[in-house]
């Protein structure tokens, strides 16, 4: 049964991931395509035997992208309805970084308060969910970033919102031996790839878990010899939006308790999406930008 939803706002995410998308370096449909590749939603019908009525906020899934729209015809199975009490801007990011931090923080590590973890691109969407989550849970997290013009402010942004340390990379390689010999890490999270994924498989701690979800650098993940002869750690990868679909995976409780926030964002018409495509390829925009629906402002207060 097909659901007609007009969308509140669609999302592209800026930065190097997105880039990587929009340049071809991620699998996807061939170009031309409709881009954008989370949503949310208002229903505006539904079939007779539809298990949504007009009005549920929804998000869709399963569509590989193509939410660059301002409605859309849906099939049931490619939407999941959402609690109206959750914010428009949590709503609308909801559909990948969080879910893939949250999975890789529960599912490939017993982790119990009070340990550490470690991730580079920890400024970044997935990066900012797993500092939260962790806090929330009681892990204490190290997190690399590249260096930059405003790098304390960063620094000063990531410790807000839960990081115990933060460090740029060039800091880290100064500090890792000490690192390693002070903290037992039993968990990286890896969305680099290079050396910079050399960085934090070598600071783990025997029996350790390095998990990889993107590559910004474009360069292979490099792990050393050593760690996997002497140490035994373990390496997986996950791939970002995998668990979108399970609902116990999607950790809107700590939306709704106040203890998981959306990334930065800057907003868009949707007419205007030229500017944010441009601020991507330039790199111009740290931030994710929110594309606007027309008609927001009435979604706006539905959701």
């Amino acid at each position: 049964m097909s659901t007609l939803i007009s969308r509140a706002l669609t999302i592209t995410k800026l930065g190097d991931p997105r880039k990587n998308k929009i340049e071809g370096a991620y699998p996807g449909s061939e170009s031309p395509k409709i881009g954008g590749s989370e949503a949310v939603g208002i229903v505006e019908k539904a079939g007779s035997s539809s298990t949504f009525q007009p009005g549920d906020s929804v998000i869709p899934i399963g569509m590989g992208g193509d939410l660059w729209s301002e409605y859309d015809v849906v099939e049931d199975e490619n939407l999941i309805k959402i609690r109206s009490d959750i914010d428009l801007i949590s709503a609308a990011t909801l559909l990948i970084n969080p879910p893939t931090a949250y999975v890789m923080l529960k599912h490939f590590v017993e982790l119990n308060p009070g340990d550490y973890i470690i991730q580079n691109s920890a400024n970044s969407g997935v990066g900012r969910a797993v500092i939260e989550i962790a806090h929330a849970w009681g892990y204490k997290s190290i997190n690399l970033i590249r260096d930059r013009p405003n790098v304390d402010e960063l620094k000063e942004d990531l410790k807000n919102i839960g990081a115990n340390f933060v460090f740029t990379e060039e800091e880290f390689r100064k500090e890792n031996r000490k690192i390693s010999a002070e903290y037992d890490i039993k968990l990286a999270l890896n969305g680099v790839g290079g050396r910079s994924a050399l960085a934090i498989s070598a600071v783990l701690a025997p029996g350790g878990t390095i998990v990889t979800y993107g590559g910004m650098s474009k360069k292979p993940a490099e792990i050393p010899t050593s760690a996997f002869v002497f140490k035994g750690i373990r390496a997986f990868g996950v791939a970002v939006g995998k668990w979108m679909c399970i609902e116990e995976n999607r950790p809107l409780d700590l939306i709704l308790q106040g203890k998981l926030h959306p990334p930065p964002v800057e907003t868009h018409d949707l007419e205007n999406f030229h500017a944010a495509i441009d601020q991507t390829l330039e790199g111009k925009n740290r931030k994710q930008v929110l594309l606007i629906h027309p008609d927001y402002k009435k979604y706006i207060a539905k959701l």
